[in-house]
């Protein structure tokens, strides 16, 4: 298998019109393009189409992914490794979104020159050099007048290549934000058929200097392979991929997580948990038919978490059939609305406590309950957050902050628990 090797990056729009094009190499074909984009609209759905997939001749790949409206297209020899490429274009996102904030058609069309500049810098003939955006930005600035004066970055030379040297705040701070996503899914009879949990720890980092951070978390974390996800004395977490900041070996050796963080936001580590997790917030969905024309909806929604938590910004998004009139709502807590356009009630809690159970009554009117539609959406969707709670366990235990002038940080620690994927099978009650 080749190195990653990228003989030319192309952006498209999402109807497949050229926006901007890089070959660093030459040689490609003269219709490489026109071939990718007959194979792309050849396609119903995106997902018909594999993410690398070869040129007719077979000589060479495409490698392409969907940001937003845009999409990314690098063309590489046979046999190049898709994953770095994949990984690559991933990165090439990150840099265009760290200058332009938004990355849409009109940034791209708006700032051709400056992108130019930037694949001339993070490619050489091909081969991917860097891919920092915080420390691209001392070299290619939005003032193109600029670029020929400005100087080569000492972290481009050094071994810590994502943080510049000559950094300096007035007051040092870190702030921390350790925030899991809950996703569950449960069916008619009220079983659990998947559970998960996806963390990051995102950091913020407002340091000067050159400072070394160490963090350390629960003395039960751990992370080995083959195990449940969870146990009563430890916890086991799969999939952590850490920034590369981090140096793999003290993590290795004492679990202590040791890195000299870039400059400002970044993820500094995720993790993902398969199972073991127990559901923060349940609903008891349940659809009866009442005579003829009127169908009965009751749901119970419970919170499972401790007392002390409070869940805000809950929203239930209860589907009803699509010729639904009529509603009528029996509801003591939050707001109840209809929305026609998406065929659902949504019910919404600014707040809501944990050990707390609400109960909510809908009748809707239907043209004849014989002929409602069989393909009717029978989940109830959850959305929530809960501030200083993590369903993992995960805790921070400490934050220290080394530098050579020997300055004091003030670190800063949030959790976050939100709904992913939350959702309910409505059962079925029958008739009444």
């Amino acid at each position: 298998m080749r190195p990653t090797v990228c003989c030319a990056i192309d952006i498209l729009t999402a109807s497949c019109s050229p926006l901007l094009t890089r070959d660093w190499r030459g040689g490609l074909p003269s219709d490489y393009m026109d071939f990718f984009t007959r194979s792309f609209k050849d396609c119903v759905h995106d997902s018909e189409l594999p993410p690398t997939f070869p040129y007719k001749t077979g000589e060479y790949d495409y490698f392409h992914m969907r940001h937003g409206d845009l999409i990314f297209v690098c063309t590489g020899h046979k046999g190049t490794n898709p994953a770095l490429v994949l990984s690559f274009m991933h990165k090439v996102v990150g840099i265009l979104k760290y200058y332009f904030g938004r990355l849409e058609e009109e940034s791209i069309r708006d700032n051709f020159v400056l992108i130019y500049e930037l694949f001339d810098e993070i490619v050489d003939y091909g081969y991917p050099q860097f891919t920092e955006g915080n420390i691209l930005q001392h070299l290619i600035t939005l003032d193109a007048h600029r670029l020929e004066i400005a100087k080569v970055p000492l972290a481009m030379t050094n071994a810590i290549s994502w943080r510049p040297e000559d950094i300096l705040y007035a007051k040092n701070e870190v702030f921390l934000d350790v925030v899991e996503s809950c996703s569950l899914c449960v069916n008619g009879f009220g079983e659990v058929t998947q559970a998960s949990l996806h963390g990051v720890v995102q950091m913020k980092a407002q340091l000067s200097g050159m400072p070394e951070c160490k963090l350390g978390l629960n003395d039960n974390f751990t992370a080995r392979e083959g195990r449940p996800a969870m146990q009563t004395s430890q916890l086991n977490i799969s999939d952590i991929n850490f920034h590369r900041c981090v140096k793999l070996g003290e993590f290795s050796m004492e679990k202590n997580i040791v890195f000299v963080p870039p400059d400002g936001p970044f993820e500094l580590l995720s993790y993902r948990i398969a199972s073991g997790i127990s559901p923060l917030l349940w609903v008891n969905a349940k659809r009866t038919t009442v005579g003829e024309t009127k169908v009965k909806y009751t749901l119970r929604l419970s919170t499972t978490f401790k007392e002390r938590f409070v869940a805000q910004d809950i929203k239930v998004s209860i589907p009803v059939e699509s010729d639904a009139t009529n509603p009528e709502i029996q509801c003591k807590l939050g707001e109840v609305v209809y929305v026609p356009e998406s065929e659902s009630i949504n019910w919404t809690l600014k707040t809501l406590s944990g050990g707390k159970d609400i109960d909510l009554t809908l009748f809707v009117s239907v043209p004849s309950v014989k002929a409602e539609n069989s393909k009717i959406r029978r989940r109830v969707e959850v959305h929530f957050e809960v501030p200083y709670l993590t369903p993992s366990g995960i805790q921070v235990r400490y934050l220290k902050v080394f530098e050579k002038s020997g300055y004091s940080a003030l670190p800063w620690v949030r959790y976050l628990t939100r709904a992913g994927d939350y959702t309910f099978k409505i059962s079925d009650g029958g008739g009444q």
